[in-house]
């Protein structure tokens, strides 16, 4: 039985870890197949192939894309796409500068607040890639002394009600689904869970995902037999992963969590 991981991001988003680290990690922690699912970016799928190679893990190209629905921030993840596809490319490139540029009003806004932060000491601890994300001005804001944690940054200041918080300008979902289909990959809603309602996710059913992020190692076993229900009844491939980042949880949540190897070949099925 093949021990499978299929959602893990690295420093070209807002991981912790380089493709190089990721890889020889998983070879640590017994890992067969993965996917390096970074935001909005394949650079760290294509770094990540030489060293999959080299420890013999099979690496599924994919990306998690930011989408909205409704107002609402949707995660979808595009697995066995075609990482060359013009198409999708530049629908990635065009969400990249959308973050940058959100990045800047957050940082604008928190100024307005008297929180002043230094935008290009955030730019510099954002990532090999220059990804920028809520999670990097909440560090700032912790390092700088305006909050002692990350969870008072986003109940605060970050968080979508607080004055400083900027909605995300991403594509619709209907857009994403339909790009990654023509790269010739699968779409999934990322840890449907996070919709908190349902209606979304039967919405986003309608509008032809290919598949639920089902196996999710921060769900519960109720909420993964509900979606894995809701996966089975509408048809829909089920996947699953740890969401790596970094440190601490998410690392021993990394070691230890896999899921069922069939799900590979509902993924070749969906193509």
């Amino acid at each position: 039985m093949k021990k499978v991981n299929l959602h893990i991001h690295t420093n070209y988003s807002d991981g912790t870890f380089s493709p190089k680290e990721v890889i020889e990690m998983a070879n640590n922690f017994g890992l067969n197949v993965i996917a390096i699912t970074d935001h909005d970016n394949l650079d760290g799928y294509r770094e990540a192939i030489q060293y999959a190679k080299q420890y013999n893990i099979e690496l599924i190209p994919a990306v998690e894309i930011s989408a909205s629905h409704q107002n609402r921030e949707v995660h979808i993840l595009a697995y066995n796409i075609d990482p060359n596809n013009k198409e999708l490319n530049q629908l990635l490139n065009s969400i990249y500068d959308s973050r940058f540029l959100r990045a800047k009003k957050i940082v604008q806004k928190l100024a307005k607040l008297d929180i002043h932060l230094n935008f290009d000491e955030i730019q510099k601890k954002a990532g090999k890639n220059n990804y920028l994300g809520r999670p990097h001005i909440s560090n700032a804001l912790i390092k700088n002394g305006f909050c002692k944690d990350k969870f008072e940054a986003f109940e605060k200041y970050l968080g979508e009600n607080c004055y400083a918080y900027i909605p995300k300008l991403a594509p619709d979902v209907k857009e994403v689904i339909e790009q990654i289909r023509k790269a010739g990959g699968v779409s999934v809603l990322a840890h449907p869970y996070s919709l908190r309602n349902d209606k979304y996710v039967y919405d986003i059913i309608d509008f032809g995902i290919d598949g639920l992020e089902v196996f999710y190692a921060k769900c519960n076993d109720a909420l993964i037999y509900h979606y894995n229900e809701i996966a089975l009844k509408n048809g829909l491939i089920r996947t699953g992963g740890s969401d790596f980042h970094g440190e601490g949880y998410d690392l021993r949540i990394f070691e230890k969590f896999s899921v069922p190897d069939y799900i590979l070949d509902e993924l070749k099925r969906g193509i």
